[in-house]
């Protein structure tokens, strides 16, 4: 085994010098930014996890591969090391068994015309609540002291936080039936997950505002709207005051007329936010929502009398 841990990967120099603080040209190729994507869902790390081991306390290449060796195990970085060369391989990539597709023809229908699902109960009550006592664990909440509700915690940004590494966690980012759901909306069983955070929204108070972002999109404006699916799960049951996800449906066939009405799509989404055209999507512990990245969407403040707790989750698309 030590023969191959000190075996060359270059994509590891490639991905840290790219990334390094010195580096004031940051701009890259579409192929780079497909192997950065596949990198990071790959080997089972966050983007903020990572940018932040490389900024502040990364060397070299030798450090970087230490870091991802503490953090996954030297069996895992070595098989993620040959999944990795694989799959970005031509002739070596390997082939997704087809399972069958869970969405019903309803589905399918509701998806292209709405561009969001439900799917409920998808993820099992045990999976959600390890992850909901997760959370609780690491910021030190107990749900029976309010008192304890509103910690502050350095991986806590807005609603969003910084936890990618953790079995609870995993267990729902490789859930089978979340799979199965992405690859049928993308055609494809050639997907790979993405490594993503968890949110918690504590209830709005007197002295506690909602920190989450208004009606926004996720997207890279400058190569424009793509056909990428976003998702979440709810980990406890998120009634429509419990800060519930809202979003706009069936504007992806609306995107492209709306923006060309305005210089930028930062003054769209100002105009956006005062029509009051988002719908709330609530649900029960369990439930899957997707969305269309076109779609613009929000989570909503907590006016219930319980924090609401979220895992995201998506995967990409290989080139086929």
């Amino acid at each position: 085994m030590d023969k191959l841990l000190h075996a060359p990967f270059p994509f590891l120099e490639q991905f840290r010098l790219h990334h390094h603080p010195a580096n004031t040209n940051k701009k890259a190729d579409e192929s780079f930014l497909r192997l950065e994507k596949l990198f990071l869902s790959i080997f089972e790390i966050g983007l903020f996890e990572t940018y932040s081991f490389i900024y502040s306390r990364c060397k070299d290449e030798h450090d970087f591969k230490a870091w991802l060796i503490d953090l996954k195990g030297a069996e895992f970085y070595l098989h993620a090391v040959v999944q990795f060369n694989l799959s970005t391989s031509v002739t070596g990539r390997l082939e997704k068994k087809h399972s069958d597709d869970p969405l019903s023809l309803v589905q399918h229908d509701f998806w292209k015309q709405q561009g969001y699902l439900k799917i409920e109960q998808l993820v099992s009550e045990a999976d959600c609540d390890a992850v909901c006592d997760f959370i609780c664990h690491h910021l030190g909440i107990s749900l029976a002291d309010p008192a304890t509700w509103y910690p502050e915690h350095q991986l806590i940004q807005g609603m969003m936080v910084q936890f990618y590494q953790g079995k609870e966690i995993e267990m729902i980012r490789k859930n089978e039936k979340i799979r199965q759901v992405f690859a049928s909306l993308y055609g494809s069983e050639q997907i790979y997950p993405n490594t993503e955070k968890v949110s918690y929204n504590p209830p709005v108070t007197g002295s506690h505002f909602f920190s989450g972002s208004p009606l926004h999109w996720d997207i890279d404006f400058t190569t424009g709207p793509a056909y990428y699916i976003q998702g979440l799960v709810y980990l406890n049951d998120v009634p429509a005051n419990r800060g519930a996800f809202s979003l706009i449906p069936g504007f992806q066939h609306e995107i492209d007329t709306y923006l060309r009405q305005y210089e930028d799509p930062q003054q769209a989404i100002l105009a956006l936010r005062d029509k009051g055209l988002e719908q709330f999507i609530p649900g029960k512990k369990g439930d899957l929502i997707v969305w269309q990245q076109a779609l613009p969407h929000a989570a909503t403040p907590n006016r219930s009398d319980l924090p609401r707790f979220v895992q995201y989750v998506s995967f990409i698309k290989d080139s086929e």
